[in-house]
């Protein structure tokens, strides 16, 4: 038999709910810029819309895109919707960006792709990078599955490079790229956020060309998650902001931000696999670690959880008789 209990955490994929509540705060430090009401969201609410819900109540944002690639349950997704404030707009991504991106405003994007990652979505940091203005987010979660794993460990060099192509392209592979350390998935999670970086770089380093000094582009890298809700993911997010509005920027304080990441090592978000009854006792017993029993608890559960407590998801337990 299976040891199912493995599943729980899964099922309701703690997370990513942590992630959502740390990337709610690291948007809010935008106020500074603008009034938050101000800004617009454009992500992937899919049919649940949670990171809608959550920006809506807690930033106050009212101005919210959703973009939907499923052209086959219109009717679903906007049944679906929290609040009619929210809009649709059904094609691939990148064919919708280029209409969105090109409206004048400061945004808020998380684009939380669920699938391997491809070419296009490189295509859609370019489309951003030609418009996003100073004071603006531009996010993205990808998957970082490990190149080598299971049936793949025997992989030769000239076989890795080519996957990496695939989801890439070439022009970020080059021939006899180091073939080492595929095995872990920080190595591509680096990989593909300095892909994302450099496509971003590269647009706006066009922009800046034709722009005064003042009015010159920076991205500045705010953070950069990994985490594995049954498959493991990377989160990353740069800033852009015109060299006038250095100040300001600096008065947002992500840095102040203990998961702030602006460099290659990701902020790893881990949970522990603990009963709903054991997380309460945490809970109510830390700091005063000494009263947890060690035969229940771990160093590393408690850790787990003790780490990102503040962001750590409220279940209700809810028991069949």
């Amino acid at each position: 038999m299976s040891n199912s209990g493995r599943k729980i955490n899964y099922s309701i994929r703690p997370a990513k709910s942590i992630e959502r509540k740390m990337m709610r705060d690291v948007f809010s430090c935008l106020r500074h810029y603008a009034p938050l009401r101000d800004y617009q969201y454009i992500g992937f609410g899919s049919k649940y819309f949670v990171d809608f819900s959550l920006f809506h109540r807690h930033l106050g944002i009212e101005n919210l895109i959703s973009i939907e690639a499923d052209t086959t349950n219109i009717e679903r997704y906007e049944f679906n919707k929290p609040y009619s404030s929210i809009q649709m707009k059904f094609g691939r991504s990148t064919d919708v960006l280029p209409q969105l991106s090109a409206q004048p405003g400061r945004k808020i994007y998380w684009l939380d792709y669920d699938g391997t990652f491809s070419p296009y979505m490189l295509d859609d940091a370019a489309i951003i990078a030609g418009t996003i203005e100073s004071g603006s987010i531009y996010s993205a979660s990808f998957n970082c599955a490990p190149l080598i794993s299971g049936s793949n460990h025997n992989l030769s060099s000239e076989e890795i490079e080519s996957k990496l192509v695939d989801l890439v392209g070439r022009p970020y592979v080059q021939p006899g790229i180091d073939t080492r350390g595929w095995k872990q998935s920080k190595q591509l999670a680096v990989f593909l956020k300095e892909c994302l970086k450099k496509e971003l770089q590269k647009i706006i380093t066009i922009r800046n060309t034709a722009l005064p000094p003042e009015e010159r582009i920076i991205i500045d890298q705010v953070l950069f998650f990994k985490y594995a809700d049954g498959c493991d993911m990377a989160t990353v997010a740069f800033i852009v902001y015109k060299e006038s509005d250095t100040q300001i920027h600096s008065s947002c304080r992500f840095n102040e931000l203990y998961f702030h990441k602006n460099g290659d090592s990701p902020f790893e978000i881990k949970t522990p696999n603990l009963t709903i009854k054991e997380i309460r006792h945490i809970m109510e017993t830390m700091p005063e670690r000494e009263k947890l029993s060690k035969r229940i608890f771990t160093d590393k559960d408690i850790d787990a959880l003790w780490d990102n407590y503040r962001y750590f998801p409220n279940f209700t337990e809810i028991e069949s008789t």
